[in-house]
């Protein structure tokens, strides 16, 4: 069976940089960290690093489903898609590690008598679980096709493209809203801390002297279609979605396989996917935690994929916007867009001094004009899940 062509028409992100694609794209081009100390965080938890949302949000909603809801908007605006579209075979996949929990752990607050000022800054909704977020979208377009809420840790939002990208393809729909969303919380960033994995200093991706990472929160989604029929409505055709791939380490629930195991699967996973060659990929869009482990096993499955010698540019946003979770993958596959829509690979801020471990082209030292037809972006998460996606020029 022909599968059918999947196209994105459309992308929407709000982060710590800011609403709107344009503000993201900015300030990974620009090299600007949206990171600040943070305040609100209680006990050993003060003064750590984080990329928190000041954009406002919709008072109505959790947290997690106001970022969700923000990036979609813009989505289908930019996508040129009216309500009367998305109701013929239209469906979401939502990415996200926690769904409404900031909104579930204000209400326990609540009903114990007991606020803070992180949580005072959300609408207060009882607990309704993990697809709370996505079942709110699809109220909001009148979605009827495939609902769907991908939970794989931190590979949460490249998941959920992928499979939004399987149903768009196998015919389950004609049109998916896909990315990820997920909200600070003191319950995060207190998980984080307890793992010992959060930067006393400042994020630095596969740098000699990394030592942990910075928490974020937004949300990352794009409009995937179906060629043809995007081409027949005169839709902006940005990109395509050309295979993914996923695997496990099974290894440990805390820590990466530390010969990059199943991140090495999940790539070759995507690169058949897509019928195509090692050689096709221009640009890689990797996980980049800053954390010791992740690096250096990220490092090791490039290089068993695409050779010891790879010069193909790599980047890690993170240090831009923090490490946001579920929205991480759906993030960086707009970046892949971008990048292939600009010709311009953004740098991986802090890596100055390049682990001997880590030995890759990490675009240090400001942005990079290159011509990239296919790029790749990569998610890990605890546990063992790994993601790759494959974007290419449509």
């Amino acid at each position: 069976m022909t599968r059918r062509r999947v196209v994105v028409t459309g992308m929407g992100a709000i982060t710590s940089a800011g609403a709107g694609v344009e503000a993201f794209w900015r300030a990974l081009v620009g090299g600007e960290s949206q990171l600040r100390r943070a305040s609100g965080l209680t006990g050993s938890n003060s003064g750590l690093q984080v990329g928190d949302v000041r954009e406002p949000i919709p008072e109505s909603s959790d947290r997690t489903a106001g970022f969700a809801l923000a990036a979609a908007s813009e989505a289908v605006r930019r996508a040129l898609l009216g309500k009367d579209d998305l109701k013929l075979k239209a469906g979401i996949a939502l990415g996200t590690c926690l769904g409404c929990a900031e909104g579930m752990f204000a209400w326990i607050g609540q009903a114990a008598g007991v606020t803070t000022a992180r949580q005072s800054s959300a609408a207060i909704l009882p607990p309704s679980g993990l697809g709370a977020p996505a079942s709110m979208l699809a109220s909001e377009y009148d979605l009827s096709g495939p609902v769907l809420t991908l939970s794989s840790a931190c590979s949460s939002g490249t998941a959920a493209i992928s499979a939004a990208f399987d149903c768009v393809r196998r015919g389950e729909a004609d049109i998916m809203l896909a990315g990820g969303a997920d909200a600070l919380s003191h319950f995060v960033v207190s998980g984080f801390f307890v793992l010992g994995i959060l930067t006393a200093s400042s994020m630095r991706p596969f740098d000699r002297r990394r030592d942990g990472l910075a928490l974020g929160e937004g949300a990352g989604m794009l409009v995937l279609e179906e060629r043809d029929q995007a081409v027949a409505r005169g839709a902006p055709i940005v990109a395509e979605i050309l295979g993914s791939g996923s695997a496990q380490d099974a290894h440990r629930m805390t820590g990466p396989s530390p010969e990059g195991d199943g991140l090495a699967r999940a790539i070759a996973a995507a690169l058949r996917d897509a019928a195509r060659g090692p050689g096709a990929v221009e640009f890689i869009s990797a996980h980049g935690t800053a954390t010791v482990q992740n690096d250096r096993s990220e490092t090791i499955a490039i290089k068993r994929t695409f050779g010891a010698a790879t010069r193909i540019p790599i980047n890690s946003i993170k240090p831009i916007t923090g490490h946001t979770l579920g929205a991480a993958g759906a993030l960086e596959a707009i970046q892949c867009v971008q990048v292939i829509r600009e010709g311009i690979v953004p740098p991986t801020v802090g890596c100055e001094e390049p682990d001997g471990d880590c030995d890759l082209d990490y675009v240090q030292g400001g942005a990079r004009r290159t011509n990239v037809g296919c790029a790749l972006s990569i998610s890990s998460g605890f546990a063992g899940h790994n993601a790759a996606l494959l974007v290419g020029r449509p």
